[in-house]
């Protein structure tokens, strides 16, 4: 599956944010929004991640994985090494839009290669697939992420639950490293940690590990997880790698570090 073995090719996807202007009211019949602009609220992730050494990385909004052929799909696949989602809800991978073009519906079944089949496949040749937090990722916002509900979900280190997995404070929360020494964390200090604004509930599959724990309510959460699965990896880490629940998080002085140990070692430690 890599072209070059010393290379990581990153796919990520999701994070990314089509702004309409402030909206004026100027008679009975005129309500024009003023201004359009498209963020990517990833950018420091993405930063970080050019800083790895040796690393390639496209960055692609949500819509356009829904706006994706089984045909460019499969050359994604092809070309990483890693894909990472953020804030990507499981609709996004499912009907190409074509599907509802009714002159194409022809006489004959439509079907096409499920695409949780296919990352599954792909983790299991070598890939590393990696799960940021936000309210569309795991569960979601009232069930939307829809990841507990779909084919990859056994694939996860980590279970989703059925309905609103958000749990959110202004004051941030406290945070513990369990695996101090795994390779993933290793020389990282934790004490430093900015507040973090939210993340996704989950609990930890068994068999798979605990790294790090976010507190509460007198409760620990994972908040980031990681197993093995055939011969590639899985990571999920539970909060934002960016705005909002990231906004801190971004700007703390161990954060490149952070993204290149996750993404340049083994979860073996």
């Amino acid at each position: 599956m890599r072209q070059n073995p010393n290379k990581l090719h990153i796919w990520h996807v999701g994070n990314w944010c089509i702004h309409i202007g402030q909206k004026y009211v100027e008679s009975p019949f005129e309500a024009p929004s003023k201004d359009v602009e498209i963020l990517n609220y990833a950018q420091p992730f993405i930063e970080a991640l050019h800083a790895i050494p040796n690393a390639g990385v496209v960055s692609q909004p949500s819509w356009e994985l829904y706006h994706t052929s089984p045909e460019v799909f499969a050359e994604r696949l092809q070309w990483a090494t890693t894909i990472v989602f953020g804030d990507v809800e499981t609709k996004c991978l499912m009907l190409h839009p074509d599907f509802f073009t009714r002159q194409k519906w022809g006489e004959r079944p439509i079907t096409f290669p499920d695409r949780f089949d296919l990352l599954r496949e792909w983790v299991e040749s070598g890939g590393h697939f990696h799960m940021n937090g936000g309210w569309l990722s795991f569960a979601g916002e009232l069930g939307k992420g829809g990841w507990g509900r779909s084919r990859f979900h056994d694939v996860l280190p980590v279970e989703c639950l059925q309905h609103d997995d958000l749990i959110e404070s202004t004051a941030g929360f406290a945070v513990r490293c369990r695996l101090e020494n795994h390779p993933l964390v290793q020389g990282i200090d934790w004490s430093t940690l900015p507040p973090l604004l939210g993340f996704n509930e989950v609990r930890l599959r068994e068999g798979c590990e605990c790294l790090v724990e976010i507190e509460n309510m007198n409760r620990w959460h994972p908040l980031l997880a990681a197993r093995n699965y055939g011969k590639g990896m899985v990571t999920c880490w539970m909060t934002g790698a960016s705005p909002h629940w990231g906004i801190n998080f971004m700007k703390w002085r161990e954060y490149a570090k952070f993204w290149k140990q996750i993404f340049t070692c083994s979860t073996t430690p």
